[in-house]
């Protein structure tokens, strides 16, 4: 891990104090984890900034509020933090435990579970959209784990009992993430097991509606309008 991060000391709090700071308008909550993870359940009132594309030169100065940092469980927090103290920022504080820690201390969040639709015209084509995320989980662990903490492909392998390839096919989507890896990772880096797996299952269904998605929708029709009309 690089030296001068290490080295950095990192103002910590427990969830129920950056509750009472949010509740009274004394604190700003950032969120550094991922969009998917961000859109699947996320503090109420919080920011995202996914730490893969966090850049401390131009993350504004945040002198008004009280700037508190959160993750999944205080890891990526923690490196962002960082980052942005090395970078001249006002010491942003990290939040123990990350939203693992909230939910357990009974607050509350905001969780996607709205059940999709049925299109009533054509539905639009993949090709058609302008936009579709296709981020490869070892693209995740290299930018916001990898890079952020000072890591060596080879001293991560080595950290965790895989070898350097291992580590380098994931990196560079010729591998994927299977439960031995995900245990190994969400072991060394403080997560949960199902972060990697969800990376990985996502990333999968992505490419699968990428690259089949228009036939699938134009040739399959949905069991539900069968039933309607007939």
């Amino acid at each position: 891990m690089n030296v001068e991060l290490r080295n950095i000391q990192l103002k910590e709090v427990k969830v129920e104090t950056v509750a009472k700071w949010l509740s009274s308008g004394q604190a700003l909550l950032v969120d550094v984890r991922e969009t998917s993870e961000f859109e699947q359940e996320h503090i109420p009132g919080a920011m995202l900034v996914p730490l893969s594309m966090l850049d401390p030169e131009t993350f504004p100065r945040i002198n008004i509020k009280k700037l508190v940092l959160h993750c999944a469980v205080g890891t990526r927090s923690a490196a962002a933090a960082k980052m942005l103290v090395k970078a001249g920022h006002t010491p942003p504080i990290n939040m123990v435990g990350g939203i693992k820690a909230w939910r357990e201390a009974g607050l509350g969040t905001e969780i996607f579970d709205g059940l999709p639709t049925m299109p009533k015209q054509k539905p639009v084509l993949l090709a058609d959209r302008t936009k579709v995320t296709n981020v490869s989980p070892g693209r995740v662990l290299f930018s916001e784990f990898i890079k952020p903490l000072g890591l060596s492909q080879q001293e991560l392998a080595s950290n965790i009992g895989l070898s350097a390839n291992h580590i380098a096919e994931i990196i560079s989507a010729g591998r994927e993430i299977d439960a031995d890896t995900a245990f190994r990772l969400a072991r060394y880096f403080s997560t949960d097991e199902d972060f990697w797996m969800n990376l990985q299952m996502a990333y999968n269904l992505n490419k699968v509606k990428i690259h089949h998605g228009d036939e699938i929708v134009s040739t399959i029709t949905p069991q539900m309008n069968k039933n309607s009309a007939s």
